[in-house]
């Protein structure tokens, strides 16, 4: 917690000496609402939620997983998840590059290489090297999803972009209470390799609600 306060610190200075002052015109909070009361924008805020929820079902227990079932512990487990974050940072950017170009297959591709990549893990997990190999190819995926998520609630309200950002945060984190809470359920009751079998589920209803969007645009 000391290391994040430092580093939040340390960005909270530079933002305060070197952002510079961008001069707009305020929006009533009215016209900011009315924005994202549309079909449009409630579907794209449960699919992000699903979307999330369906991740972090897995990713908030993948230590517990690697631990018990895959049984990669110590230095090589904190190897293996510096992978996954290095990974990240690529799928990061090519995740902005796609959504750039072809939003609607990477949006629709998504969920259904996640549930590859989990049906993987469920089924192979107890091999480290199969197992390895999946969690940095699910590393990669995580970066993408991270601009994924921004963008597909941005973009159902594009003339309130900064009131739809700030509830993408929210959505988002409320993907990732639920889905960390349904893992556990899962965990307790039935056993760590099965909430992959709960992220597909959640996956499945999240690919459903992305379509829904693209139909509806496209009528």
């Amino acid at each position: 917690m000391l290391w994040f306060t430092l580093v939040n610190l340390i960005a909270l200075i530079a933002t305060i000496l070197w952002f510079p002052s961008i001069p707009g015109k305020e929006k009533s909070y009215g016209s900011q609402v009315s924005e994202v009361k549309s079909l449009i924008f409630i579907i794209s805020v449960l699919a992000v939620i699903m979307l999330n929820c369906g991740q972090f079902l897995s990713y908030s227990y993948i230590s517990e997983f690697l631990q018990s079932v895959t049984h990669i512990i110590n230095l090589d487990l904190t190897i293996l998840l510096f992978l996954y974050g290095i990974t990240s940072l690529f799928g990061n950017w090519i995740g902005g590059k796609l959504l750039s170009t072809r939003p609607n297959i990477t949006v629709q591709l998504t969920p259904i290489v996640l549930s590859l990549i989990f049906i993987g893990l469920f089924m192979m997990g107890s091999y480290a090297i199969p197992t390895t190999i999946l969690v940095i190819l699910w590393g990669f995926l995580g970066g993408v999803i991270n601009n994924l998520l921004q963008y597909w609630i941005v973009s159902a309200a594009p003339r309130a972009p900064e009131f739809a950002n700030g509830i993408f945060l929210s959505m988002a984190n409320i993907g990732v209470t639920i889905g960390t809470s349904v893992g556990g359920l899962l965990i307790v009751n039935i056993g760590t390799s099965y909430i992959f079998i709960g992220s597909i589920v959640v996956l499945i209803i999240a690919l459903i609600l992305f379509t829904t969007r693209i139909r509806v645009l496209e009528n």
